[in-house]
């Protein structure tokens, strides 16, 4: 922003490109955040710029001098068959298919070393974005054999191995069908944000639950 001072410029600050993308991703984990919790199926959820959050959404790949790697979004559900599981979650700005479809393995072999570490958070895995993407294998994005092609591509990292053909021996077959059952493909739009109970029903569910002594929120 450019600012003018008794006729000088003053606080001369652009936004860059790279800049204005980092500041759309962030508000784009917090419209997710919001609309999971406006759902009144999410309790709670924090961001990994959360103070502890930070440090708990945070991982690291077994082998190399490897940059840690981090969920967006992790947090507690709750009601019915998943209540009081935890999740963690990527969160995509995208208007298009754009870059998905090459990050999306990444994220496939990340979940897999959380997976393989016991990850506290991983009862579900979310991949939330504002567009498809590879819609001609979307049946299979969350399928055993796209994960065991994620985890392989990223065999350095994961194995300490290489060599992919090499690194295969190293697949823990039982991991792989547990994380498949327990990714999420999520696709957002602007109307769907708006498409969650309104103030005066959430309150009736927050007395509800204050009722039988449980948190509300």
């Amino acid at each position: 922003m450019l600012r003018v001072v008794g006729g000088l410029f003053a606080d001369y600050h652009f936004a860059v490109p790279g800049e204005e993308e980092h500041v759309k991703g962030a508000q784009a984990v917090q419209r997710v955040k919001r609309w999971l919790e406006g759902t009144m199926r999410v309790s709670q959820s924090y961001t990994n710029t959360d103070g502890a959050w930070s440090r708990k959404l945070t991982l690291h790949w077994p082998h190399g001098n490897q940059r840690p790697f981090s969920y967006d979004l992790g947090g507690m559900m709750r009601g019915g068959e998943w209540d009081g599981q935890m999740f963690c979650a990527e969160v995509k700005w995208r208007r298009k298919a754009s870059d998905q479809g090459t990050e999306y393995p990444s994220f496939l072999a990340k979940c897999y070393v959380a997976m393989s570490q016991g990850y506290l958070l991983g009862d579900h895995y979310m991949w939330i974005s504002w567009a498809p993407f590879r819609a001609n294998d979307w049946d299979q994005l969350t399928g055993p054999e796209m994960i065991r092609k994620a985890v392989l591509a990223e065999s350095e990292r994961v194995f300490g191995v290489a060599d992919p053909e090499s690194a295969a021996e190293f697949l823990k077959e039982e991991v792989i069908a547990e994380l498949s059952a327990r990714l999420w493909l999520v696709v957002m739009s602007e109307k769907q944000e708006k498409l969650v109970p309104l103030d005066d029903w959430r309150g009736v569910v927050a007395n509800f639950y204050t009722s039988n002594g449980r948190s509300a929120w």
